[in-house]
């Protein structure tokens, strides 16, 4: 489902439904998942709709959250100055895009999941972010494509002393999103202290895969600072 499209398009998966369809610069926009129906008018007289994965922090409701915290299902345990790869699930949020030569604007953005949230950090200084667990893997998992999206991490312990950790923080506005099949991110993990971390992304695009529409960037939002530091434990 996933690419880029012309003007009349239809398109089932999943049991999504999304539909552009219309004659002349006049289109109708319909889309249908978990029971919900959207439907907008599209006047247009070129251009494509782009569908890819976004950056999983825009339902039910935008500005809820702008973290992802993932957490593992099954701890990992890291020596000092040891680098590890391993691979987690993320959720996968859907955005449908109207795109042209001169300018991108969303139409709309939908999720198969159940969105949760969860406070990281204390009560009177943490962060909400959109709550998410996962299996930790040894390799690219498979995944429901619609569904969740394939987490790369790239962790290293820079401490002296064995970390654990349990859940890892990642900011938004840092992720960078690509997709074939199915959505991707690759992110680092560097850890500081028993307690304190720094998240951050790999933006190169990987071979066989198309970055995905930035949210933030359409929004013509500056991403100055590249890292986020997990100060309120990766346990």
């Amino acid at each position: 489902m996933f690419g880029k499209y012309d003007l009349n398009v239809h398109l089932e998966q999943d049991g999504v439904k999304i539909e552009v369809e219309g004659r002349g610069k006049k289109k109708i926009y319909r889309r249908v998942c978990n029971g919900e129906e959207v439907e907008k008018h599209i006047y247009a007289k070129e251009g494509n709709i782009v569908i890819c994965p976004v950056e999983p922090v825009n339902l039910p409701k935008e500005g809820t959250a702008e973290h992802l915290l993932v957490k593992l299902t099954k701890p990992i345990i890291i020596e000092p100055d040891v680098e590890s790869t391993f691979y987690v699930t993320f959720p996968v949020e859907i955005g449908i895009f109207l795109v042209d030569k001169k300018d991108v604007e969303r139409i709309d953005i939908f999720t198969l999941t159940k969105p949760k949230y969860a406070l990281y950090g204390p009560p009177e200084s943490g962060i909400i972010c959109r709550w998410w667990e996962s299996d930790v893997y040894g390799e690219v998992p498979e995944v429901k494509r619609l569904f969740e999206g394939v987490l790369r991490v790239d962790a290293k312990n820079s401490y002296r002393e064995w970390v654990e950790i349990s859940k890892i923080v990642f900011r938004a506005l840092d992720m960078k999103v690509f997709y074939n099949d199915y959505a991707y991110m690759h992110a680092r993990l560097n850890i500081l202290k028993k307690t304190v971390g720094e998240t951050s992304f790999n933006e190169r695009k990987p071979k066989n895969m198309q970055p995905s529409i930035d949210i933030y960037e359409a929004k013509g939002i500056k991403k100055l600072e590249k890292k986020f530091v997990v100060e309120w434990g990766l346990k």
